[in-house]
């Protein structure tokens, strides 16, 4: 139990510390960016499916949410350059239920979304990421 207890606390540690920042190379045939143009359906705009973001001087972070799957990406701004710092990249993933996200197993849940924003926690800090794309799902 103790083991079982240490892993999932690990398995926390390691999603809170690196966070998700989205890779935006999703032009996947599933998915596509609408313009804002474009005249869509009011569920459409309340789908959790898109790209949402956080940044300040210490840290990026990035998590794109579509077909019932979440990855992400986290960068911590060390000061050193940015090449330094994009080969430090830390990426994640894991599933959706409903507008919670939870690890790859689907036991932890890790964060959640409400209307815009994406609620979670890096190193015990609460960070709320900001929907910066909108998905149309065929």
């Amino acid at each position: 139990m103790k083991l079982l207890k240490k892993s999932i606390s690990n398995t926390l540690l390691f999603f809170t510390f690196l966070i998700i920042i989205f890779s935006c190379n999703s032009n996947s045939q599933t998915a596509k960016t609408i313009n804002e143009n474009e005249l869509f359906k009011q569920d459409e705009l309340e789908s959790i499916y898109g790209i949402y973001e956080f940044k300040n001087n210490d840290i990026e972070l990035k998590i794109e949410i579509k077909n019932n799957y979440w990855s992400g990406t986290t960068k911590i701004i060390t000061g050193t350059g940015d090449a330094y710092d994009k080969e430090n990249i830390q990426y994640d993933n894991g599933i959706t239920k409903g507008n919670d996200l939870y690890e790859k197993e689907g036991f932890i849940k890790i964060g959640n979304i409400d209307g815009n924003n994406l609620m979670t926690t890096i190193g015990g800090q609460k960070v709320i990421l900001n929907k910066i794309d909108i998905y149309r799902i065929k």
